[in-house]
């Protein structure tokens, strides 16, 4: 095998296999070992050296602050300065730390003179100005020096090993003036303590790699052996074929992909394109009957040849080894072989492509279903008038209203209806004002009664209704009598029905793979609802749904695998999905919320949390969200927290608050409840409206950082970053939604909160919801036509494929944004 195996390879095939695996390999056990010694070590050592002088310096500090106490006392006279002195010598010259408590401290004045030293009591009240060490060096005056010139410092010198005075080592101390008494405080490590540490560390790490460079090895022969028995194969085979010529040129000019051909009924040849396909060996595939490869019958596909010259393609279900079906094309043609009759199958599965292709064409159907029936009259979907005599009581009415699960009521005067009340006018004209629920309807009734004509189109009467800003209207029938009344949101919800089947699907999904499915198709499903002039919130609210649910069902499955959670907690979503407005590129920015846990099961818990989340992320990253590369997900230990530390989170960040902390921390305050107790979520959002109330800092610093990001004025660029196009105007909403404690977290929602609120005036709310609609719109279907190419979706979009018009609407769209940073100026221009 080994020796026969090399020598019956072509040279090139050697030389290739030699540069493709043998040479990487040796390669990174060079660099490798290169890493350890030149790199690992030398750090290592770096770092144990540096974390002992850390800790010398630590304890010096904490003796000096000691000796502190003492000389306050002596100063509040509650003993005498000689006796404070003498307490704190006598205190001191009992300290030991280390691992033998051996280790000590001495003290010496600036003369120098020794006040105290615990091994060595014969130098106590000598002068040290002439004393050296072995080696010659003075090291109580280099102490002195030290001080003298920064306060404090490391010294190297000989000296005793502890308490053995007949023992000479090599010691670094590190020195510190203690001002108040004049005096010198030191304590060191003996150096060969640090060297025999980095010595073990140094042979522990040798240990290490060769136990890893003998692995790679082993792992290197393994893959040898490996290459070597395919590369006998691939050889064997194309031997094979060369005894066959017309065979040969047969399956050449049949197909590329994946290869069959039958003769006879029988399988006689396979190629490694079909093997990896199916999971079958070509030795199996030939022992196979068609019928036990596909879900078609070969007389069924025989009989569809009516020209033996052209060949024929159909879908089938590949049956592989491994029981699992792919679903795949199948080509065939007819041949001649050797006076046989035979059949070439070249088989191609169906890719993510294929897929949305196709998917694409069953939606398009069900989109022009739906726009015929935009085109039925308003009467097929009127629903029966409620009505209430114009004298009744509010109260009454909101009976009525409870009772019949209603949101609309005509207010009639005799036979004639003159008014109508719904739910907005009883939240704001009622309960908002605090108006007497005993006063008349009338007093509260919108009038005249718009109408339409029954028999007016579904688009036409959703076209009126949003431009006259209406919630419902009635429709007029015969002889000007209102016969039905029909609602914005249920005209409207019709494109929104169109995901419910997906919802649905999702929420009984089994696993992963069934997720991935379901969310393959939704980008077909927003390049139809693209297409068709879909409302970009419409499509928003679509994207966000099926994350959501997906969101779900995944928690739903890791919760079933690893049992209840031990306490109440909430998931919840940040970024673009907290605000509802995700789109076909978007990463995970999600956290936990747990309750504030007892000492006792937090350890636990917090486990549990880990686990759940960390799985969830990354079933989550399968399907297509992938991981955030700032790690800002429930996985990190950092973003699965207690109430409190989260409350704490938030506290810091509006408190100690500078633009660039602001600018990261943003997301975190878009989050959304997703799964668990919401109150958890309700109690969060409280604290921050009570955090940053009046923190006028924090707002400034926010606008700051919204007036410092760039955004083009102009399409000189034809690379444009959509998703940083739109981020001023986001942030903008953000900010006042903050200062306003609203609790709602998607943009447009937010702002038509604040325009109700008297924040943002009517022109500037339609301005905001223009331009985040047509760059969001751009967005979503510049994504949705790089998917259809089979291509990875982005941000970015080429402004030379937008037309004439559409490129002078985002010119003005982007020259609004420009404005809207510098109207961000004057409104928070100081921190007062």
């Amino acid at each position: 095998m080994g020796i026969s195996s090399f020598t019956n390879m072509p040279q090139d095939s050697l030389n290739r296999f030699f540069i493709s695996i043998v040479l990487p390999a040796i390669l990174a056990i060079v660099l490798f070992i290169l890493a350890i010694f030149v790199v690992i070590l030398p750090s290592s050592e770096k770092n144990i050296m540096e974390g002992k002088k850390e800790m010398i310096t630590e304890l010096t500090n904490s003796v000096c602050s000691l000796m502190e106490e003492y000389q306050q006392e002596a100063l509040k006279k509650q003993i005498d300065p000689d006796s404070a002195r003498a307490l704190a010598v006598d205190r001191v010259s009992r300290i030991r730390y280390g691992g033998e408590q051996k280790d000590y401290f001495w003290i010496i004045d600036k003369q120098p003179i020794m006040i105290m030293h615990p091994y060595r009591p014969e130098l106590v009240g000598n002068s040290m100005i002439n004393y050296q060490d072995p080696d010659g060096k003075f090291l109580f005056m280099e102490s002195v020096r030290t001080v003298e010139e920064s306060g404090e410092g490391f010294i190297d010198y000989k000296w005793q090993w502890k308490d053995d005075s007949t023992r000479i080592v090599p010691k670094l101390s590190y020195v510190r003036e203690f001002k108040s008494w004049d005096w010198i405080v030191g304590t060191g490590i003996y150096l060969e303590d640090v060297r025999l540490e980095i010595r073990l560390l140094k042979n522990k790490l040798i240990r290490v790699a060769l136990i890893i460079t003998l692995i790679i090895c082993i792992l290197l022969t393994i893959i040898i052996r490996q290459s070597l028995v395919i590369e006998r194969k691939k050889k064997t085979a194309e031997d094979a074929l060369l005894l066959s010529r017309e065979k040969y040129k047969s399956l050449v000019e049949a197909a590329t992909e994946g290869t069959l051909m039958m003769v006879e009924g029988e399988f006689v040849f396979s190629n490694f394109c079909f093997s990896a396909l199916s999971g079958y060996t070509h030795e199996e595939v030939r022992s196979l009957i068609f019928e036990e490869l596909f879900s078609l019958k070969m007389q069924n596909l025989a009989a569809d040849f009516k020209d033996p010259k052209k060949s024929i393609s159909r879908e089938s279900m590949l049956l592989c080894k491994d029981d699992s079906q792919k679903e795949v094309v199948i080509s065939a043609s007819l041949i001649n072989f050797t006076g046989q009759t035979g059949y070439i199958f070249v088989i191609k599965e169906l890719n993510s492509q294929m897929h949305f292709e196709k998917d694409h064409e069953l939606l398009s159907g069900e989109l022009q279903t739906l726009l015929m029936m935009m085109h039925q009259p308003l009467k097929v979907i009127a629903r029966e008038i409620r009505s209430i005599h114009a004298d009744a009581s509010i109260r009454e009415a909101i009976k009525i209203m409870s009772r019949k699960q209603n949101d609309i009521l005509f207010v009639n005067h005799g036979k004639k209806i003159v008014g109508v009340i719904n739910q907005h006018d009883l939240t704001e004209r009622v309960l908002a004002t605090g108006l007497d629920p005993d006063k008349k309807v009338i007093e509260i009734m919108s009038s005249p009664v718009v109408t339409l004509s029954e028999n007016a189109l579904l688009y036409e009467g959703l076209l009126k209704m949003k431009k006259r800003g209406l919630s419902h209207m009635a429709l007029m029938g015969p002889k000007k009598k209102i016969t039905g009344a029909v609602g914005f949101r249920e005209i409207g919800g019709m494109q929104e029905n169109m995901a419910g089947f997906l919802i649905n699907e999702i929420a009984v999904a089994e696993g992963e793979e069934q997720l991935k499915r379901i969310y393959r198709r939704l980008p077909v499903l927003v390049k139809a609802l693209s297409e068709s002039g879909g409302q970009t919130a419409i499509i928003n609210r679509i994207i966000c749904s099926v994350g959501d649910a997906i969101n779900r069902r995944f928690i739903d499955l890791a919760m079933e695998e690893l049992g209840p959670a031990p306490c109440k907690f909430a998931f919840i979503a940040m970024g673009s999905q907290g605000r509802g407005e995700q789109t076909l590129t978007t990463d995970q920015d999600n956290a936990i919320i747990t309750v504030n846990m007892q000492e006792s099961y937090r350890q636990e818990a917090q486990a549990y949390f880990q686990v759940l989340a960390k799985k969830v992320n990354m079933e989550l990253d399968a399907v297509g969200y992938r991981f955030c590369q700032e790690e800002i997900m429930a996985s990190n230990p950092k973003w699965n927290r207690e109430l409190n530390g989260w409350k704490k989170y938030f506290s810091e960040w509006i408190g100690n608050s500078n633009p660039k902390d602001i600018l990261d921390a943003a997301i975190f305050f878009d989050f959304r409840y997703i799964y668990g107790e919401k109150i958890l979520v309700d109690l969060l959002r409280t604290h921050i409206n009570k955090a940053s109330k009046g923190k006028s800092v924090f707002f400034y610093h926010m606008a700051r950082s919204i007036n410092q990001m760039k955004i083009p004025v102009k399409l000189d660029d034809h690379s444009l970053d959509m998703k940083k196009v739109l981020l001023p105007v986001t942030s903008y909403i953000r900010l006042h939604a903050i200062r306003e404690n609203l609790s709602a977290t998607g943009s447009m929602e937010r702002a038509a909160e604040l325009q109700e609120k008297g924040i943002f005036n009517p022109s500037l709310l339609e301005e905001l919801t223009q331009a985040f609609d047509f760059i969001t719109h751009l967005r979503i279907r510049s994504q949705a036509a790089s998917i259809s190419r089979n291509e990875a979706p982005g941000n970015t979009i080429d402004s030379r494929q937008l037309d004439r018009i559409e490129k002078m609407i985002l010119k003005k769209h982007l020259q609004d944004i420009t404005r809207l940073q510098t109207r961000l100026s004057g409104e928070f221009s100081s921190t007062e």
